[in-house]
């Protein structure tokens, strides 16, 4: 089965780019899988102060869970094959890592709608790294 890389971030462009996976998963039977990189490895310090039991992974997987969980019911909703990754670390350097590791035959990540010169601005913009050190076809949404 192929598998889609799909890189989301908190941004209200997110569902654009899942309903484009979907779209490319469901014309090619296609597996989805939806990463989140979570930049900070640490919890803030409110957090721990909210209840001292938790722990910095708990931190790490109610942020992925407040940012992709209703993606990846979006994608369950489409019927389509799904897994959700969890990341820390460096976004660009997490999104080629996980798809050379996970065998990926595509990744979709948006573009934040820019524009003509700012497009040439964003020289440190995720989806730019990505484009340019992807080893397998990139889509990226508008």
């Amino acid at each position: 089965m192929k598998k889609i890389l799909v890189a989301v971030d908190e941004h209200p462009h997110a569902e654009q780019i899942v309903d484009a996976a979907i779209q490319l998963a469901d014309a090619i039977s296609a597996k989805i899988l939806l990463i989140y990189v979570v930049q900070r490895k640490s919890p803030p310090s409110g957090y721990r102060e909210s209840d001292p039991d938790e722990k910095p992974e708990d931190f790490l997987e109610d942020e992925y869970l407040r940012a992709v969980g209703p993606l990846l019911q979006r994608i369950e909703k489409a019927g389509l094959t799904f897994e959700g990754i969890n990341s820390t670390g460096n976004p660009e350097q997490q999104i080629i890592k996980t798809a050379k590791t996970k065998g990926v035959d595509y990744i979709v990540v948006g573009n934040r709608g820019l524009r003509r010169l700012s497009r040439l601005r964003a020289i440190g913009s995720v989806s730019r790294s990505v484009i340019e050190n992807s080893t397998v076809p990139v889509l990226a949404v508008p």
